[in-house]
């Protein structure tokens, strides 16, 4: 029979310490000693509790290693199933979650992480493929003698699940800059602006479709709906469903500045074509009495004006260039063509100044 964990000392008045067991790597860390094992599966002492961190998701190894601590079948078929929304099944003294940890690439990519877990009185299992660096963390921890903020089976979860929240700030910063160096692009109408944009949209998306779930999974925890959870764990989940709360706030506002970004994009394109027809126009308009002129003299009678003149093609051509100069000036005028006039700023200056003045 176990003794519950939570009474912090055994019969001898010593404090309990947890046994971890790690599945893979097949260590023992027990009273603050490591012991090399060949077995899969631990036999919890008479005191304390044990964690099993299963780095295989191999169905036969799943099923021992679970029933060998009396999980149901049922719910080693539900770890096994490989569900992918965050959810919270249970039962008595016991339950089973699935949680998402958040897996970074070497290239940079979001990889969310499945991870199962059946929490009872006197063990945690965790199971996933090993690729949960927030568990590899807690056991090199444990392995160099750091002393877990956590007494019982279900605070080590929150503590594992606090670990692997971790990540997330340095994924919404490194999107902050990227939604930066979009924005740059994006008012430059940039064409890679767009596949960039949707490449970020995906990433949110993708967290959000993880921590939105997970965090109402933390939050029932946090109630104190199941026997397994103790009071000390409830309000370390709590934390973990706030601390979340706060990445789902920084991840709405990300995608607030990609919308954002995606109208800047636009409207810098709409601008860019705008000014393109605009020059179009402009010269299309100067160029419309010239190619008319020359038409006209183009044509086949012999009692056109300057004819006979041998001046008066050089007089033709410079009438040409006076009607287009004076059409070009007359289109710069009208602000069609040319950026803004000289004359325009100091009244733009004027004004910034006198309204600081009646700001003083």
């Amino acid at each position: 029979m176990f003794r519950d964990p939570r009474e912090g000392k055994d019969r001898f008045g010593r404090a309990l310490k947890p046994i971890i067991t790690a599945v893979i790597s097949t260590l023992l860390w027990s009273e603050g000693q490591v012991e090399q094992t060949g077995a899969p599966v631990l036999d919890p002492p008479d005191t304390g509790w044990i964690w099993v961190d299963l780095e295989s998701e191999d169905p036969a190894r799943v099923r021992q290693v679970c029933r060998g601590l009396g999980v149901d079948d049922d719910l080693i078929d539900e770890a096994i199933a490989n569900d992918t929304v965050p959810m919270l099944h249970g039962r008595r003294d016991l339950a089973y979650l699935m949680l998402r940890m958040l897996d970074i690439g070497d290239d940079g990519s979001l990889d969310p992480v499945a991870v199962d877990v059946f929490l009872s009185d006197n063990y945690l299992i965790t199971i996933h493929d090993g690729r949960v660096k927030a568990a590899a963390t807690i056991r090199q921890r444990t392995a160099e003698g750091t002393v877990l903020p956590a007494s019982t089976p279900a605070g080590l979860l929150a503590h594992l699940a606090m670990v692997g929240s971790r990540n997330y700030p340095i994924v919404i910063e490194a999107l902050e800059e990227e939604i930066e160096a979009l924005e740059a692009r994006a008012v430059q109408a940039d064409a890679r602006a767009i596949g960039m944009a949707q490449a970020l949209r995906r990433d949110v998306v993708l967290m959000r479709r993880v921590l939105v779930p997970q965090r109402v999974v933390y939050e029932e925890l946090a109630e104190g709906g199941l026997s397994s959870v103790d009071p000390r764990a409830q309000r370390a989940f709590a934390r973990v469903a706030t601390y979340q709360g706060q990445i789902l706030d920084s991840l709405e506002v990300a995608r607030s500045m990609l919308g954002w970004a995606l109208e800047t994009h636009r409207s810098a394109v709409a601008d860019k074509t705008n000014e393109i027809i605009r020059v179009l126009t402009v010269f299309s308009a100067i160029l419309l009495p010239l190619t008319l002129v020359s038409g006209i003299f183009g044509m086949n009678f012999p009692d056109l004006p300057l004819v006979d003149q041998e001046s008066g093609f050089w007089v033709l051509i410079g009438l040409m260039l006076t009607g287009a100069i004076a059409s070009w000036l007359y289109f710069y005028r009208r602000g069609f063509v040319g950026g803004p006039h000289l004359s325009d700023l100091p009244k733009a200056v004027g004004i910034l100044i006198r309204g600081e003045d009646k700001a003083d």
